[in-house]
């Protein structure tokens, strides 16, 4: 029987680039978003998934559903950091206190997600994710959530190209560390998605 498995490792460096913590579990941190999305693309129909901001949306078919690929400055989607540590509950929405985007007090710059190539090494298969976060905020930001949010598109109207983009999190996790970030230093996070025998 082959197992889905998800993984997520944490590297925290300083303004020199030396690792001072790393921290590697495995998650358990599949919310709701993240099945019903998979359902959807399944066998289609029609599902309501939570934004962000915690209303209620209606999905539609399209080439965008389920992108994770942020670019540069991007904290709207793909790998996403926080500063709660409430415990993970499957109803979650958001992340409890994203970290926001900037080079100001409490922000951090984020870089473009990444992703690897699936791969094969039995018994198992898979592939990343990753992303790096830089701190340039003038002080210590302690990170204490990581998660993944989604990009999802609703259609409206009779032109074709009339879409609403909206922003679900599919996964979240509460670390066993919390993760002191200096000024000038980075953390990386990276999620990996395996199916094992």
């Amino acid at each position: 029987m082959k197992i889905p498995e998800l993984w997520y490792s944490v590297v925290v460096k300083d303004r020199h680039g030396k690792v001072i913590f790393r921290e590697r579990r495995r998650a358990h941190s599949f919310l709701k978003q993240w099945n019903q999305f998979i359902w959807f693309f399944h066998f289609g129909g029609t599902i309501s998934p939570k934004i962000t901001t915690g209303a209620p949306t209606r999905l539609d078919s399209h080439d965008n559903n389920f992108r994770m690929n942020a670019g540069e400055g991007d904290a709207s989607l793909g790998i996403v950091i926080g500063t709660d540590n409430t415990p993970v509950a499957i109803d979650d929405y958001a992340m409890g206190a994203q970290i926001a985007e900037g080079f100001g007090t409490g922000q951090m710059h984020h870089l473009v997600n990444t992703f690897g190539a699936p791969v094969i090494s039995p018994p198992s298969c898979g592939y990343s994710i990753s992303r790096i976060i830089v701190n340039n905020s003038g002080g210590l930001i302690t990170v204490r959530e990581s998660g993944i949010y989604h990009q999802h598109s609703y259609r409206y109207g009779p032109v074709a190209y009339n879409f609403y983009f909206y922003f679900s999190c599919g996964v979240r996790d509460v670390f066993t560390t919390p993760q002191d970030v200096p000024d000038g230093g980075s953390i990386t996070v990276n999620y990996t998605l395996q199916v094992t025998e």
